[in-house]
């Protein structure tokens, strides 16, 4: 999450403030002040905000107590987000914003004398993708709903969409000045990536079409089904979302999906972008441009998580959790033939010969 206005400066101070201290006691009075709701609390992980799992006889819902440093205004932006979705894809696995008890979605509550914007939604039940079993149908299902989810999104407006966030792809320059927190072997390749980027991808990105977008579809951020394993059960986390080339999100999506251990590392790519296709079918130029995008993303979340980490060492377990997946799916990444991902994308949204 970062600020709407177009400030580096914003952004560094939502990146660099300490989460809302916030004990589980304080949590429980205010769900019920607020909300009316009472049950167990359990603390959730969040590197930015104050984040609780509520469970009572009224259903189960995540807390959120936002960070002081992030503008009311896109706070808004995110909210309505959700708003709209529950309008125009009423279908999707997405969480629903409860409102207050007075009607309001974005209660301000005061915990130790501090006010906090409070934003609370349903619990989505199930696992994490990373800890469910791949396969050619959850990809395809995955990237079938991230379709569904940007024509819900589709036509949706609001000023603080246009956001200057260190995390979006379509501006990976702005992570060079982290690139001293990488590892001697990882320096090369990432910077020689942000350069190609900078000079022959970004330029592009400008000419495509752009609308809001989910923005970060990591293994974290999509719930399969508790017994299966496999199903996706739901989308969660649009605190990275805004107004982009539409096209980024799947570049950042997919940069989770490259399977560096397998013989065709590019499998769960395929299906997903193959699925996601069929439902939004993908610009020959969008084509060109997605393999850098994955990449770029690759090498911005090595370098952002190390930052982190090191701003935040009693964190960095879970700031780094992705890192050792990430420089391995780059190397392997880096290593395939010129133009092999491409090539590879473009075939999967081909249409299928008779």
């Amino acid at each position: 999450m970062c600020k709407a206005a177009t400030a580096p400066a914003g952004c560094a101070q939502l990146m660099t403030t300490e989460a809302p201290v916030v004990s589980l006691e304080q949590a429980q009075a205010a769900a019920l002040a607020t909300y009316g709701l009472a049950g167990s609390l359990k603390v959730l992980n969040g590197e930015r905000d104050a984040n609780f799992l509520l469970r009572g006889p009224q259903g189960a819902f995540v807390m959120k107590f936002i960070n002081p440093a992030e503008a009311p205004e896109v706070t808004r932006f995110q909210t309505e987000a959700l708003l709209h979705i529950e309008r125009h894809g009423p279908h999707l696995p997405v969480p629903r914003v409860l409102p207050a008890l007075e009607g309001a979605y974005e209660p301000v509550v005061r915990v130790g004398g501090q006010a906090y914007t409070l934003r609370t939604v349903s619990y989505l039940d199930g696992i994490s993708q990373n800890l469910g079993t791949p396969s050619v149908a959850m990809m395809q299902q995955l990237g079938s709903t991230l379709a569904q989810l940007n024509l819900a999104l589709r036509g949706f407006e609001h000023p603080a969409a246009q956001r200057y966030l260190l995390w979006d792809v379509g501006h990976a320059e702005r992570v060079k000045p982290y690139l001293g927190h990488l590892a001697a072997e990882q320096k090369p390749l990432v910077s020689a990536l942000l350069e190609r980027y900078e000079h022959e991808v970004k330029p592009r990105l400008a000419t495509l079409r752009a609308q809001v977008i989910h923005n970060d579809l990591n293994p974290h951020n999509v719930v399969l089904d508790r017994a299966t394993g496999t199903h996706v059960a739901a989308i969660i986390d649009f605190g990275d979302a805004l107004h982009a080339p539409l096209v980024n999100e799947l570049g950042t999506a997919l940069s989770y999906q490259f399977d560096a251990h397998a013989a065709d590392p590019l499998w769960q790519i395929k299906a997903f972008v193959g699925a996601y296709n069929a439902h939004v079918p993908l610009l020959p130029e969008e084509l060109a441009v997605l393999g850098e995008l994955i990449a770029v993303r690759m090498a911005m979340a090595i370098t952002i998580a190390q930052w982190r980490a090191s701003l935040y060492p009693d964190n960095s377990a879970y700031v780094l959790r992705n890192l050792n997946a990430s420089w391995n799916n780059l190397r392997r990444l880096a290593a395939l033939p010129v133009g092999a991902l491409t090539h590879s994308l473009i075939a999967a949204c081909a249409p299928e010969a008779p």
